[in-house]
Order: C-alpha cells, then structure tokens, then sequence
C-alpha cells in the first residue's frame, strides 16, 4: 500500500477507454448481450456481460466516463474482453444520464446493478462476495461510490463492492469553485442539477470523501500528474481519507499523463489493475 509514481515514456497517441463492439464477437468467450437489469422511468437498462469458461468467477463491473451527461458502456468492450482473458468476469453497464436524469439517477442506477448481479450471481456465473467496480473519470466517481457509499440510493438498501478501481475520478464536489477546474463546472453543475449555492448538500453527498469509513472495500486509485480535467488533489484527497479510516488502499500517479493516457500509460493502468484485484479476490 501506498503512493507509487509511474513514469510513461510514449508521450504521443493519446489513448483512454473508449473500446468498440468488437468484442461481442469473441468466440472463446461466454458473452451475454443486452441483458436488461433495471427498468426505471420507462428506461430499459441494460448490460453485456464477458465469461471466461465454466464456474463461479470474480466480477469487474466497468463503470464508463463522459462527465455523466454522455457515453454508452461500448466505451469499456475490449476492457472487459481483456479482463474476461485474465480469468475475470467483467460486466460493461448503462446508467442514466444527466441534465435529463440528474444526480441521483446514476448512483441509483448503478448500485441496482449490484442488486441484480448478486441475486443472479448463479446465472452468470458471478461470486456474489467478489465483485468490483471499474470506471474513469465520471465512471471513476460512480466507482467510488459504490465502494464507500453510506446511503442506498433510489430508497433500496445500503449496496457496497468488495474492490474498486478508480481512474481520475472525481471525489470530493463541495466547494467546486475551489476544488475543480473551470472545464468541469458545466458537467458537475448537470450532473448536480445547478449550481452549488442551494444544493450544496446534495454536492456533499454527492462525494465520495464524505462517506468514507472503516468500513470501506480496498482501493486502487490511479491518476495523471497533468490531468488537466480533474485535479490530481482529488485523487490524493480519497487517498488520504481512506488511510486515514485504517484503509487497504493504493494511489498510483502515472508522471506526464492528462486525463486521456497513452497507450502505454493505459497499458500500466490495467495491469496494474489485474494485479491489485487478483491480490485483493485472491486472498478471499
């Protein structure tokens, strides 16, 4: 555990998450498409879902970015295909999204997906007690979220993961003008449905700092030194309040990357992240 700074030498070819539907086409894996897990105003919600073979397996539930107010979970096919080759389940969902559906619609949406891959864990092939949530920047926030979250979102009960991997997600919405960057105020202000001033308890919510505990799963935290999108203090700040409640967390500052990464920074990240969860689930 701890702070680890990673230096990428290919400074070129920007490359984040962004994937395609190739993956749907593997044949060496198990592949369910367009499963609907929850259908909320009218909105079918759906996700595919990668299997490696036979038997009950870790899931890696990947959370896609786009400032909540766009994205498809597309964004995150050959992610999940790759983690499917490493041995894991992996489960690319939808959720809705802001100014039409604001917060909290994406949290609600999310943490329904829990619910309902725990209570067909036997279906697809999933160890309920394993699962992991995986996302970047806006998938990042609601990745955390479902790692510390203290509330139940939509009314439902308190759902929490046993893992989660957060790339430059943000953490912490109190005081934007202080804590943010001006590019992300519109996409934090949808999100929140206006503006601070009045809303400033729901931004607090809103935030993963504020809900965490002792209780909280492990963590792999892992952002761009030059992230000029999302401020490394909010990668840094979930660092240090996680330790600061005793917990298992891991902060991971990749030199000379911005919010997109290089291919071989991304290259970095999920091993990185195949590490951490198979050390994390192995251990279980």
């Amino acid at each position: 555990m701890g702070v680890r700074l990673l230096r990428a030498v290919i400074p070129v070819r920007a490359h984040s998450p962004r994937g395609s539907k190739r993956g749907l086409q593997s044949t060496d894996l198990r592949v369910f498409t367009n499963e609907e897990y929850a259908r909320l105003d009218g909105i079918p919600l759906c996700f595919d879902l990668y299997h490696p073979g036979e038997g009950a397996l870790p899931l890696i539930v990947f959370v896609h970015g786009g400032g909540w107010i766009s994205g498809e979970r597309d964004m995150y096919s050959e992610e999940a295909e790759w983690f499917a080759r490493l041995g894991f389940a992996a489960a690319t969902i939808d959720y809705r999204l802001a100014p039409l559906y604001p917060f909290p619609a994406a949290l609600v949406d999310v943490q329904a997906f829990v619910r309902f891959i725990r209570a067909e864990a036997d279906k697809f092939g999933i160890e309920r007690n394993k699962i992991a949530a995986m996302g970047n920047s806006a998938g990042g926030h609601l990745a955390a979220m479902l790692g510390v979250s203290r509330v139940g979102f939509g009314g439902e009960g308190v759902v929490r993961v046993d893992a989660v991997v957060d790339v430059c997600g943000l953490t912490d919405m109190r005081n934007p003008s202080d804590t943010q960057y001006p590019i992300s105020m519109s996409f934090i202000e949808q999100f929140l449905g206006g503006n601070y001033l009045g809303r400033e308890a729901d931004y607090s919510l809103a935030s993963p700092v504020t809900h965490v505990t002792e209780k909280c799963c492990p963590f792999l935290i892992v952002h761009g030194s030059l992230d000029d999108v999302v401020p490394p203090a909010q990668s840094q700040a979930l660092y240090d309040a996680l330790r600061s409640h005793g917990g298992e967390t891991e902060l991971i500052v990749l030199e000379g990357e911005g919010h997109s990464f290089t291919l071989e920074a991304w290259d970095s990240v999920r091993n990185e992240a195949a590490r951490f969860l198979k050390g994390v689930f192995d251990g279980r």
